[in-house]
């Protein structure tokens, strides 16, 4: 396969954020989970308080991760909340620049969770931002679907790069599917937006703990890379499986995805994940990268004219988890106001 672009590492981005940032790593204490709940550089208290995560540093790109992380979750309707103890308080910053770091090649992206066998409106718009931000930055996009997503995922256009199909039935033709589908096109990163993965007993389900039905085509399979990612809001959503345990203990999922990614990023609304991820890239490297307003309006308005439905109502109209456009527009600005302090903090613009 011919890919896009042949970047020299660090080349178009901000490589002075990314040298501080790699220093300050250098020095994490790994959790239970594979990330860091305390830096000796840089300590912190990862905690949740009045809808904040309070965190004491004075580096811009700490606070802006933090920021970002609390921009995309200023509601907490299904008691997801607590779970962000357990991830790093500097997620989205960590998953962004490990991305960066690498010269780009091929990523996927994995999207679409069905509801009675059409995709709902969360997980294609936000994909659609990654996969445009991505392709500026030269890596090659390829956006995997199963024929019951297909429909709406492939309204979004070139902004989701190529579409591969993958049609099987049941958890081992999926399992050899996917694993085709890796040694063909060998990416070297896979980030999940809204898809269901695997609970422990082998199903796919929605948040109720419901078995899907149809079933979709299980995509656990492709995650197996150098970088994966998911970016979720319930717990059970393919990637995060890191979350698994503390979801059932919690009673937040009852049927998790126990299938884990390298870097878990959560929010109040999945697609609200994926704009605030596509908005640290933007700051790390430099460029305009993050979705407007009316990109997000667009996306939604595209989906919707391909049958996508709202996830919770299960209604074919412009919401997202019942939130209207101008929830997701207070979002987008949010991000927009982070990106711009960190731009001042880092003297790009005036203050």
């Amino acid at each position: 396969m011919a890919l896009a672009g042949t970047v020299i590492r660090g080349v178009g981005h901000s490589s002075s954020a990314l040298t501080v940032w790699h220093q300050w790593l250098r020095h994490r204490n790994p959790s239970e989970s594979g990330y860091a709940t305390h830096y000796d550089g840089a300590p912190f208290s990862n905690v949740v308080g009045s809808g904040r995560l309070m965190w004491q540093s004075s580096d811009p790109l700490q606070a802006a991760a933090v920021d970002v992380a609390d921009a995309v979750f200023p509601y907490d309707y299904r008691g997801v909340r607590p779970a962000l103890a357990r991830l790093p308080t500097d997620a989205y910053a960590r998953a962004a620049t490990e991305l960066l770091d690498r010269r780009p090649g091929v990523v996927l992206l994995i999207t679409g969770f069905p509801i009675k066998g059409i995709a709902e409106t969360d997980g294609p718009p936000g994909a659609a931002a990654v996969g445009r931000a991505l392709q500026a930055l030269s890596w090659h996009v390829v956006t995997v679907v199963d024929p019951m997503t297909r429909p709406v995922i492939e309204a979004l256009g070139r902004d989701l790069g190529e579409i591969e199909e993958i049609d099987a039935q049941g958890v081992r033709q999926a399992e050899a599917a996917t694993g085709r589908l890796l040694d063909r096109i060998r990416p070297h990163a896979a980030i999940a937006i809204e898809r269901p993965g695997l609970t422990a007993d082998g199903r796919l389900a929605n948040m109720r703990g419901e078995t899907l039905d149809p079933s979709p085509v299980p995509m656990d399979g492709l995650l197996r890379v150098p970088i994966s990612m998911g970016i979720g809001d319930g717990g059970n959503e393919l990637g995060l499986g890191s979350l698994a345990g503390f979801m059932r203990r919690r009673r937040i999922s009852p049927a998790p995805c126990i299938t884990r990614a390298r870097h878990v990023l959560l929010a109040s609304v999945s697609n609200w994940g994926a704009y605030g991820f596509t908005a640290m890239l933007e700051m790390l490297a430099d460029r305009p990268l993050m979705p407007s307003e009316s990109d997000d309006r667009r996306w939604m308005r595209a989906i919707v004219r391909a049958g996508a439905v709202d996830g919770i109502t299960a209604r074919c109209e412009p919401t997202v988890d019942t939130f209207a456009f101008d929830r997701t527009a207070q979002v987008l600005h949010r991000l927009a106001d982070v990106c711009q302090t960190y731009a001042q903090a880092n003297g790009r613009i005036p203050a």
